[in-house]
Order: structure tokens, then sequence, then C-alpha cells
């Protein structure tokens, strides 16, 4: 079975098109696969400034206990025989004589 010349060029042709199909098709994937991946990325560069928030909160936290703490150090021995110091107050609240916490209205 002897095909003419010109039968051979429209068959490479015709592979040659599924070929450049096939490449298009796998270009679309990889083209929606990126953009997926960009928004992925974006959301957890979004997600990391929340998270450096929060980290920062907890510094500024644990500094103000830190700061807390260290007014024991200012206590002598004899204070703590009488009663037992506190640390500062992390948050001043006005109370009344029944020791309630009063509450603007």
């Amino acid at each position: 079975m002897n095909m003419d010349p010109l039968n051979v060029k429209v068959q490479q042709k015709l592979k040659e098109l599924e070929s450049l199909q096939q490449i298009r098709d796998l270009t679309k994937h990889l083209n929606v696969s990126l953009e997926e991946f960009a928004g992925q990325i974006e959301l957890l560069g979004e997600e990391a400034g929340c998270i450096e928030t929060v980290t920062q909160n907890w510094m500024r936290i644990i500094r103000a206990v830190s700061l807390a703490s260290n007014s024991l150090s200012n206590y002598k021995e004899e204070d703590y025989e009488t009663d037992r110091p506190m640390t500062e107050r992390l948050v001043r609240c006005k109370i009344d004589e029944s020791q309630k916490i009063i509450t603007k209205n």
C-alpha cells in the first residue's frame, strides 16, 4: 500500500496538528494551575501579615508581663511576711468599696 506524497504530507500535518492541540491543552492547564498557585501565594502573603501582627502583639504582652513581674523585685523580705506582694496591675480599673469594677454607663 503505497501512499502518494500528498497523503503522506497530509498525515504528517495531521500528526503535527494533534501535537499542537495537545500542547495548547497542556498550556491552558498549566496557565490555570499557575493562576491558582498565584492566588495561593497571595493568600499566604496576607496570612503572613496576620501572623506578623499576632506575633508583635504577643511580644508586647510578654514585655508587659515581664515589666509587671519585675516590680516584685522592689519588695523587701518583710513585705512578704506581712502580706503577699502582688505584681503591678496590667489593666487598671476603678473599683468601688466592695471591690467591684465600676463600669461607665
